[in-house]
């Protein structure tokens, strides 16, 4: 129901409900994760991506869904706050890959153990009957949008 009483559509009770988690988790707060990583989350996934391993700037925006400039900007910044540094590629002279630094890999590791603690709190407050649905929910949202990985 809506506030003034009225039933709602499916689509205005979806909306609710993911806006009311969006502000919930903290994912407006331009300056740190939700899970209290002092980034975005833009930072705080690139970071978590990289230590993966070295990427070029078009493969880890790939990976992040963003386009070119968002992902220059973003790849800029993480060289800034000295967390990636740029380095040739061995297979093609011409390109730089991204790779994390001391400084990056400790940030990374960070983000990893801050959100698997923030993430465990919240799975905890979910009744244990009630994971299963809640992880399909999430997987089909993703599929949902349009952005499945592969």
């Amino acid at each position: 129901m809506s506030s003034s009483g009225a039933p709602e559509s499916p689509v205005g009770e979806f909306t609710e409900a993911f806006m009311g988690l969006v502000r919930s988790l903290g994912l407006l707060e331009p300056d740190h994760t939700p899970c209290g990583s002092p980034m975005s989350v833009a930072e705080a996934h690139a970071l978590t991506i990289l230590r993966e391993g070295p990427l070029h700037q078009g493969e880890l925006g790939a990976q992040l869904h963003l386009g070119k400039s968002t992902t220059s900007r973003l790849t800029d910044g993480l060289e800034q706050r000295g967390w990636v540094r740029r380095e040739a590629d061995p297979h093609d002279g011409r390109a730089r890959l991204l790779v994390l630094t001391a400084s990056g890999t400790e940030a990374a590791a960070g983000v990893v153990e801050r959100r698997g603690r923030r993430l465990a709190e919240l799975l905890d407050h979910i009744d244990p009957a009630h994971h299963t649905t809640v992880i399909e929910a999430l997987r089909l949202l993703k599929e949902a949008s349009g952005r499945e990985r592969s």
